[in-house]
């Protein structure tokens, strides 16, 4: 369960040109982030893994990932919302290194555009 909820953070996409806000995904094709995404999403890792070394060196990288989820899975549906990470980045004093919009960008492409939310076991 711990590497699951891990791989959100810890995943190097392939870069291909995709839907902006694809809202539907096939069990057989996996979804693809366009170069903004995947800017976006190196962002969001290096603020978390710098986050991480900063307050967790006596912990494993996958304790630390686990319990980040957990924050910000606000109500605690296995769904991560948009203003759950703001929270996270916030509560960690990074919330001026992300922008909103780079943050709509991963859950456009990565999680469900339409109530933008990502699964944490991504």
């Amino acid at each position: 369960m711990i590497s699951s909820s891990a791989k959100f953070f810890t995943r190097l996409p392939v870069v291909r040109a995709a839907p902006r806000c694809a809202t539907s995904r096939a069990a057989a094709s996996p979804r693809h982030l366009s170069s903004h995404g995947v800017v976006a999403l190196e962002k969001l890792k290096e603020v978390i893994d710098e986050y991480r070394r900063e307050n967790y060196t006596h912990e494993l990288p996958s304790r630390c990932k686990k319990e980040l989820l957990a924050v910000a899975d606000t109500n605690h549906d296995g769904n991560i919302p948009l203003e759950g990470i703001e929270m996270l980045l916030k509560n960690i004093g990074a919330s001026d290194r992300i922008s909103r919009n780079e943050i709509e960008t991963i859950l456009c492409e990565e999680g469900q555009c339409d109530n933008k939310t990502i699964d944490s076991s991504k």
